[in-house]
């Protein structure tokens, strides 16, 4: 079997080709990537291995040809400051799209999305997943959608300060429960997707949400912090009415308006917080949240 990974570069892309490449099938896999000095030398090494360069933004670079699937991750975009982050989804999704059909030999499409995608409104940044989902549903014979919680590797941005003993939570009250997923578990959940290209599916697209083993809770985190580093670390909630101030000073203005809607849409009275239409089935990972603050923090 042939599957392309595109983009490779994000650490779930990443972590789909190793388990991929690590899979007995021993399927050839194809990255595609912007720069191809971010190919890790563990690819570059394996046999089965292929980079090669292109981009989703420029359709003509896309070259799915050979391959039976192909996996595909809607790119975040932090530092941009004047671009419409929903009309670029829209329009890498397209590119995606028409390299699939072009191909002729793609199977299955297996796109990585988010909790929250089936709604057209009040998620901010997850509005780039649903209008990928919109154009994607159909792109291939068999199309899957993986809606991930919320990342546990999303902790990273705490390394900045817990060197003087705090970390900033945005997830509010600290005791409420919230879904979260190792993007270990994404790389290798979305890798099986991919492998099981031409069995039936129960739906098509085929739509289920990822989470991790159990649920946590910005305590839970806090308490991870504290096991892995031996040390007392402090909580530093940012209650919903200082979300807008906390994502300004981290990123420009119009990415930091879409982080502060998608935060908001999971807090009380947002629309993820009540979830009318929810996905239904869900799958589990494996991974413990204190296992990924292990290698977060080189433990």
């Amino acid at each position: 079997m042939h599957i392309t990974v595109v983009p490779a570069s994000p650490k779930t892309g990443q972590a789909a080709i190793r388990a991929l490449l690590a899979d007995a099938s021993n399927p050839i896999v194809r990255g595609v990537y912007r720069d191809l000095s971010r190919v890790p030398a563990e690819f570059r090494s394996n046999p089965r291995f292929e980079a090669v360069q292109g981009t989703v933004e420029d359709a003509a670079t896309l070259d799915f040809s050979g391959s039976d699937a192909v996996f595909n991750i809607t790119p975040p975009l932090y530092q941009e400051i004047e671009i419409d982050i929903v009309a670029h989804a829209r329009q890498v999704s397209e590119n995606v799209k028409a390299a699939v059909k072009k191909a002729e030999s793609v199977r299955r499409l297996v796109l990585l999305t988010s909790v929250g995608a089936q709604y057209d409104h009040g998620t901010g940044e997850i509005l780039t997943n649903h209008e990928a989902e919109v154009v994607l549903r159909d792109a291939a014979p068999e199309v899957v959608f993986v809606r991930a919680s919320y990342f546990m590797e999303n902790w990273a941005t705490s390394l900045e300060t817990l060197p003087a003993g705090y970390f900033f939570t945005t997830v509010t009250p600290v005791d409420r429960p919230l879904s979260m997923i190792a993007v270990q578990d994404i790389g290798s959940t979305c890798a099986a997707e991919a492998l099981a290209t031409g069995t039936s599916l129960p739906s098509n697209p085929h739509i289920f949400e990822l989470h991790g083993p159990r649920e946590y809770s910005s305590l839970d985190v806090q308490k991870a912090f504290e096991e892995v580093t031996g040390k007392s670390v402090e909580m530093r909630p940012v209650e919903k009415d200082g979300l807008d101030d906390f994502y300004a000073a981290v990123f420009p203005p119009k990415v930091a308006k879409e982080f502060t809607a998608m935060n908001k849409s999971f807090l009380e009275g947002g629309i993820m917080y009540e979830d009318p239409q929810p996905t239904g089935e869900k799958k589990y990972g494996k991974t413990e949240l204190v296992e990924v603050v292990k290698q977060l923090l080189g433990a």
